[in-house]
């Protein structure tokens, strides 16, 4: 087994588990997602600090994602230094991971966005939940389709 072998079982471990974590939110915050300024406010604690885990599961989801699609792309001998987030975006479409690459370049401008930008506004704050929901759903999409073509090429996740 290689490195880039063991580290893409590890990494895909990863993305597994923070998938779970999302999973684990739903029925908690199902009831009230989308939402909001004012509901989400009179939201119960434990459903308030669900909501911030959803923010905090996406963000590090997309990361971890990012990292194992180049991770499968160099799995597949690509050399993945010189790609741009869009030349990633693109091999991610062609290898069928997402449907249309701009969607993966959304998800990692939302990323970013709850990386170095946190909201004073309580309606970003409300709008980057419901955001979050939406992309929590895109997001577990793109692990399975990963596992899939993985297992289509022969890799035993």
């Amino acid at each position: 087994m290689s490195d880039t072998d063991t580290v893409l079982r590890a990494t895909l471990l990863r993305c597994r588990r923070l998938s779970d974590g999302i999973d684990e939110l739903r029925p908690l915050l199902s009831p009230h997602l989308p939402t909001e300024v004012r509901a989400l406010e009179a939201l119960p604690l434990i459903e308030r600090i669900a909501s911030t885990a959803l923010l905090k599961r996406v963000e590090q989801l997309q990361d971890m994602i990012a990292r194992l699609v180049r991770l499968v792309a160099t799995w597949e001998l690509l050399d993945t230094a010189a790609m741009t987030r869009r030349d990633i975006a693109n091999w991610m479409e062609k290898s069928r991971f997402v449907e249309d690459a701009d969607h993966w370049v959304d998800l990692t401008l939302l990323r970013n966005r709850l990386v170095h930008e946190y909201p004073i506004d309580e309606a970003e704050q409300v709008r980057r939940v419901n955001q979050c929901w939406d992309a929590a759903t895109r997001l577990q999409s793109i692990v399975a389709a990963i596992v899939t073509y993985l297992s289509k090429k022969g890799f035993a996740a």
